[in-house]
């Protein structure tokens, strides 16, 4: 509620009457639609940074309870901060995008993200590190994706489509990441499986962004 008033505060009318959306002028050439490869790594990359946000999110305060002693409601709040320093990494790679290229600041989050599965399976008293980090990490790699595809499409309609299919298929393996792990975790009697399966799904990240991004023209 408070957005919304701080939204029609900034485009006041606008904020309530639908634009019409510009016809494309046929004089001037179509954008190169994105490949099929492209859309494929952009799902990849979505794949692994939603299976890596849910399953950090589901299991982390269990995950600080078992290894350090905390309580329940410490780890709770612990937890929090990998929520918050999302809103870091969200408002903070529009900003960034506009100095690098696209592929400098997915690299820059995978790195982020990696530092969460090692840094706890390294050095886990310094978790509050670690969720600040995977914060920042998981706040920008939705929203690099979400430029990507703003940037790499031909129009609104074949941005929808190249959404709806990375999304689709990302979210897909997101929703198996907190069942995975807790099954591996129960299986195992250990974290170390849940944070290498956590380590490979941020690698896949990385890898599947850095692969599609290079294509991305810069922000001017």
């Amino acid at each position: 509620m408070a957005g919304a008033v701080f939204w029609a505060l900034a485009v006041r009318r606008r904020a309530f009457i639908p634009e019409a959306v510009p016809v494309p002028d046929p004089a001037r050439p179509a954008a190169k639609p994105a490949s099929r490869w492209i859309t494929a790594g952009l799902t990849a990359g979505f794949a692994g940074q939603a299976f890596t946000y849910y399953g950090v999110t589901a299991w982390l305060p269990t995950l600080l309870a078992d290894e350090l002693g905390m309580t329940a409601a410490a780890a709770g709040a612990g937890s929090s901060l990998f929520q918050i320093f999302a809103i870091a990494g969200g408002l903070g790679v529009p900003f960034v995008a506009r100095y690098v290229s696209t592929t400098t600041a997915g690299l820059a989050l995978g790195a982020l993200w990696l530092t969460v599965p090692l840094g706890l399976l390294l050095a886990p008293e310094l978790w509050w590190l670690w969720s600040s980090l995977g914060g920042v990490a998981q706040g920008g790699g939705i929203t690099l994706i979400f430029i990507a595809i703003i940037k790499l499409a031909r129009d609104q309609a074949s941005a929808g489509r190249m959404s709806a299919v990375v999304q689709g298929a990302g979210y897909c393996f997101g929703a198996a990441a907190p069942t995975l792990l807790g099954y591996v975790h129960g299986v195992s009697g250990s974290w170390t499986g849940p944070l290498l399966i956590i380590l490979g799904s941020a690698a896949v990240f990385t890898l599947g962004t850095a692969l599609s991004l290079r294509h991305v023209p810069k922000q001017h």
